[in-house]
């Protein structure tokens, strides 16, 4: 019987054995996968729910557009990127106000351009082109800013 006792311990010290180089091969692999370490994050003040300050370059300045194309483009990015400023400088530079083939949505943006910087007189030279529709979703808007159609 002891001859057996020992057989068991053999196997089982050699399956433990093997175990335990299984464990530690698989741990060495997933060492090896792991990512460099990275550098620590700065600081930052507790109880501070604003985001690290972030250094914003200055924009360049708009240079003219000279063809129709390029002036249409302009006045889009511009009315995209919320430049009102720009867009009224764009319309002004296009003639929407006199043109009668203007663009309803760009006299409409030219609208509500001049309605968010509260310039009375520019929303109306603006919208008297307007067709209805146009008119009253422009209406909406400039009721908001304080600037009555």
């Amino acid at each position: 019987m002891k001859p057996v006792w020992i057989a068991l311990c053999l196997v089982a010290a050699c399956s433990t054995n093997d175990l335990d180089k299984q464990k530690a091969e698989m741990e060495r692999q997933a060492h090896a996968s792991d990512p460099p370490p990275s550098a620590p994050l700065p600081p930052r003040q507790m109880g501070s729910a604003l985001p690290p300050p972030t250094t914003k370059q200055p924009a360049a300045p708009m240079v003219d557009p000279t063809t129709p194309e390029e002036l249409d483009h302009a006045l889009k990015q511009a009315m995209i990127d919320g430049r009102d400023k720009d867009v009224l400088h764009l319309c002004d530079l296009g003639k929407l106000d006199t043109d009668p083939k203007a663009n309803p949505q760009s006299l409409l943006g030219c609208t509500l351009s001049a309605c968010r910087i509260k310039n009375e007189e520019l929303a109306h030279r603006y919208s008297g082109p307007l067709k209805k529709d146009y008119r009253d979703a422009a209406t909406k808007v400039c009721i908001q800013n304080s600037v009555s159609l």
